[in-house]
């Protein structure tokens, strides 16, 4: 009997978003929210610019050159790993 109610509930469930009952939902969310916000970046803009700016603070000369060149590698690559760990955290429908 519970199992009768569980799966019409699931059922139920499965119309009321538009899927058929057995089908996997996406595990992206789709309930009319932008697919992309501009604070997104943030994270990954922040991670990039405090390492650049701790390693031109901390060199013994050449401070803006070693600022510069730290903020073009490796904080190019952090930016984009920061900035795809927030899209998908954002995007990512975790239950």
């Amino acid at each position: 009997m519970a199992d009768e109610r569980t799966a019409s509930r699931d059922s139920e469930a499965a119309e009321a978003v538009g899927e058929r009952p057995g089908q996997l939902r996406s595990p992206l969310i789709e309930d009319g929210q932008p697919s992309f916000h501009w604070w997104i970046l943030a994270p990954g803009l922040g991670v990039a610019l405090l390492w650049a700016l701790y390693e031109g603070v901390t060199a013994e000369g050449a401070a803006a050159s070693r600022f510069i060149s730290q903020l073009l590698w490796p904080g190019a690559a952090m930016f984009v790993a920061a900035s795809a760990v927030a899209y998908l955290g954002w995007r990512l429908d975790i239950d």
